[in-house]
């Protein structure tokens, strides 16, 4: 059997943890309980506010792109009606060099630069001005003729300094069957206005590349770079076949980009926009300074109410633990008008039961 020493140590109830604590510890640690609860649910909150702005970014990236391949399309669908009304003039089904003029002149007044026609085997009948000759395999007569209703030629290089062009090519039906074909040419710059149609943003970057992947507008240093090769991410994306979809870069300048694709059904072009990653994951890092300094706020907040109030309640307990000596020695104790209410009840016993000579309950009078 255990000895007394034994049983008397396990008697002894351990102490606690709370014991040891000061008043200012346990005022802390209630702010703390208040605090924290609420500080992980605005955590939460803020996490959700910021993945909510970066979606809606990324779904803003995809419209943006879906806008410039509408207005792209848009834009060769006009150029190709035009062409089509031409197209329908008798003199230009036969070659009347002047009704050819006539229609090359209002051609420009809609963009055009130049006009061609061929025949049906790709001879070249007529063209305005006579300078700017384009060949049957960049007006695309083979694919025209095998039933194509429109095609959009890849760059080609602008002569003796002038600018680069595209061509659009249409038939012309004859009897069931296309006896011609009517290209016109049109500058590489006329696609330029079209980024500021689809809406893009200020650090935003988008491009079109044709259907080898070279770039033929650019919103971003156009008279660098159209002409240029596209980045390699971009070049895999056009030979992939792909309708749309997404992908990461880094621009040539060193910003990592998060781009965009999307193919044109019209002229097989792809056009694509890009975001800075910073602006995509802004959302979160003002969320996040927002929180850290919302949250550095209101713990020098409630440390300066433990420190406060837990001095002020200290302050009161000494009081009382001075004022019991001083009842117990029988002296006069003088509080001063700052004193705790509650502390004044607990004096006012104190004095009463001195008052009464300090008399236990159970005590008899003799």
């Amino acid at each position: 059997m255990p000895s007394n020493s034994e049983a008397s140590l396990r008697a002894v109830p351990p102490r606690r943890f709370f014991a040891e604590l000061s008043i200012r510890a346990y005022l802390m640690l209630l702010i703390a309980a208040v605090l924290v609860p609420m500080l992980v649910l605005a955590a939460v909150l803020g996490w959700h506010y910021g993945d909510a702005e970066r979606r809606t970014i990324e779904a803003q990236r995809v419209d943006v792109v879906n806008n410039l391949v509408h207005l792209l399309d848009r834009d060769v669908e006009a150029m190709a009606g035009f062409l089509g009304g031409i197209s329908l003039a008798p003199g230009l089904q036969v070659g009347d060099p002047e009704v050819l003029r006539a229609a090359a002149s209002l051609a420009r007044e809609h963009g055009f630069q130049s006009l061609a026609v061929f025949d049906r085997t790709g001879r070249l009948m007529a063209a305005v001005p006579s300078d700017r000759k384009v060949t049957a395999d960049a007006a695309g007569v083979a694919a025209i003729v095998a039933g194509q209703r429109v095609h959009v030629s890849d760059p080609q290089p602008g002569a003796d300094g002038q600018p680069g062009m595209f061509h659009v090519s249409v038939p012309v039906v004859r009897d069931g069957q296309v006896a011609m074909v009517v290209s016109g040419g049109a500058a590489l710059q006329r696609l330029q206005q079209l980024f500021a149609e689809a809406g893009l943003r200020q650090a935003w970057r988008a491009g079109i590349v044709d259907r080898d992947g070279v770039i033929v507008a650019r919103s971003v240093s156009p008279d660098r770079l159209v002409g240029v090769k596209a980045q390699e991410p971009l070049v895999q994306a056009v030979q992939s076949g792909q309708a749309s979809g997404l992908f990461d870069v880094v621009s040539r300048d060193g910003i990592e980009m998060k781009n965009s694709f999307q193919r044109s059904k019209v002229s097989g072009w792809t056009a694509s926009v890009a975001v800075p990653t910073k602006v995509i994951e802004q959302p979160f890092r003002d969320t996040a300074v927002l929180l850290a300094v919302a949250a550095l706020a209101l713990v020098l907040i409630g440390l300066l109410q433990a420190i406060l109030v837990g001095g002020a309640i200290a302050g009161a307990v000494r009081q009382l633990g001075a004022a019991v000596v001083a009842f117990a020695s029988r002296n006069e104790v003088v509080l001063p008008p700052w004193t705790v209410r509650e502390l004044r009840d607990v004096l006012r016993v104190i004095e009463s039961t001195a008052a009464m000579g300090w008399r236990k309950p159970g005590d008899r009078e003799r």
